[in-house]
């Protein structure tokens, strides 16, 4: 349970950072920045150090039914520090350059902005999977934590004039679609060609439901695409998403809506 809650937390934080960045003063932005690639800067040093092999387990649960998929993951130790060193120096040079108009173009589009977010966490997390990164940092970088975040942040950043609750609820239904059919789209190509990752069900070869029935699929196929990908991403976490976005908008509600920027 300890575990669990700090990881939602970190996952929380690293949510708000991103979303809010575009509403963060020049200043904030910059001791972002600089921050960020001060983080990449001692990742490469970590990965420098590391040496051997690490090894993850890699754990998915299937929404058609209650089966499980285990897959473990070996790389070397150093490489899920090269993939933090890449994406903090990508984001920390991004910042330092482009910040300001990034940031602009960034707060007039909460949508893009929100989506943009989910989609470099879902790449972010596919790399670290492969990597075989620590677990905790693994199931941090995921989307399912992001929705109540994303939510909050499209009801303080829709234009007065339609921040009502109609509103927040078409965007984030459209914001559910795009994010979950991005993992969808990755799951696809984890699974057709096998690469490991919890995106990958071709391991589920045989799903038991709760009625009783068992259903087979052969590896990789298009049939296990459809009812261990397709149907899952497209069907139910949508809902989830909208739902937990609907409950973070609710509770953006009762706080006094922020400032476009942050001093």
């Amino acid at each position: 349970m300890a575990t669990l809650t700090a990881t939602i937390a970190f996952a929380w934080a690293l949510a708000v950072l991103m979303h809010w960045w575009p509403r963060l003063s020049a200043a904030w932005r910059l001791r972002a920045s600089v921050a960020t690639s001060a983080a990449g800067l001692g990742f490469l040093v970590a990965a420098v150090k590391a040496e051997g092999l690490r090894e993850s387990a890699l754990t998915s649960v299937v929404l058609v039914g209650p089966a499980t998929l285990t897959a473990t993951a070996s790389a070397s130790a150093s490489l899920y520090y090269y993939v933090l060193t890449a994406v903090c120096l990508l984001l920390g040079f991004a910042g330092l350059a482009v910040g300001e108009p990034l940031s602009r173009w960034l707060s007039a589009r909460v949508l893009v902005s929100s989506v943009g977010v989910a989609w470099l966490v879902t790449l972010v997390r596919f790399l670290l999977e492969q990597s075989a990164a620590p677990p905790f940092l693994v199931q941090a970088t995921g989307v399912t934590w992001l929705a109540p975040v994303a939510g909050a942040y499209i009801a303080t950043g829709l234009p007065h004039e339609r921040s009502d609750r109609r509103s927040v609820l078409r965007t984030l239904v459209r914001y559910a679609f795009l994010v979950r059919g991005f993992v969808a789209l990755v799951g696809v190509v984890a699974t057709r060609l096998g690469l490991g990752t919890h995106y990958d069900a071709s391991a589920v070869t045989s799903v038991a439901t709760l009625t009783g029935h068992s259903f087979s699929f052969v590896p990789g196929s298009w049939r296990q695409v459809v009812w261990l990908t397709l149907a899952p991403q497209l069907g139910v976490w949508p809902v989830f998403t909208v739902v937990a976005g609907m409950l973070g908008a609710a509770l953006a509600g009762l706080l006094p809506r922020p400032a476009k920027r942050f001093v």
